[in-house]
């Protein structure tokens, strides 16, 4: 009994531990930003033997496979030759503060926008436009990567434990869906007779 009730102490206490200023930078550098200052999560592939109708395919069902129970993928209007395709997703993390026996739920919510572009047999996967939503306040991953913000302000261990946290919990997320979806791009095989292309509306409608 004594040592059960020494590994729930110790699990407590572990639990508890945060992350550093300079943990967060570190992950802060691991995010892909261009140039420009811009977010980019992206993966570019190409895939042998295939056709373009047949590789915008896949990637209709991949976005399908992966977000169900969303809403369904979009065109932009101006894209006549039909090679992007636009999803504007959301996904969630949910967890636990305070002891062992008695803790405090938290919700939060991140939207994104997910862009396939399909030309020939390449095709190029973006993640971007990532914000954060608590209920409360939203936040922009852009925001929330501001060095200049957590050198000039006073936070507290759990403040930059919970922001360390929701970068790492995106990070994980974001990598993960763009791996995920090219893999089932490069199972695209050419097919032959009529496409039939599954049902996306304008991007506008969203």
């Amino acid at each position: 009994m004594k040592r059960v009730l020494f590994l729930l102490s110790l699990f407590s206490a572990i639990t508890c531990l945060g992350q550093t200023k300079e943990d967060l930078f570190y992950l802060i550098d691991k995010i892909p930003v261009d140039k420009a200052g811009n977010i980019d999560f992206c993966i570019t592939d190409s895939v042998s033997k295939t056709s373009h109708m047949s590789l915008y395919e896949k990637a209709v069902e991949a976005i399908t496979y992966y977000f169900k129970e969303t809403p369904p993928p979009s065109v932009p209007l101006g894209d006549k030759k039909g090679n992007t395709i636009i999803y504007r997703g959301k996904f969630g993390r949910y967890y636990r503060t305070g002891k062992v026996f008695s803790s405090t739920p938290h919700t939060y919510i991140y939207h994104f926008t997910l862009r396939i572009e399909c030309i020939g047999n390449k095709y190029k996967i973006e993640i971007n436009d990532i914000e954060e939503s608590d209920n409360e306040n939203n936040t922009t991953l852009k925001d929330m990567l501001d060095k200049s913000f957590y050198n000039n302000t006073r936070l507290a261990s759990n403040s930059i434990k919970n922001r360390y946290d929701s970068i790492y919990f995106i990070y994980n997320y974001v990598n993960d869906k763009l791996r995920s979806i090219s893999n089932f791009m490069k199972a695209a095989e050419k097919k032959s007779g009529k496409y039939n292309k599954k049902k996306i509306v304008p991007a506008e409608q969203h």
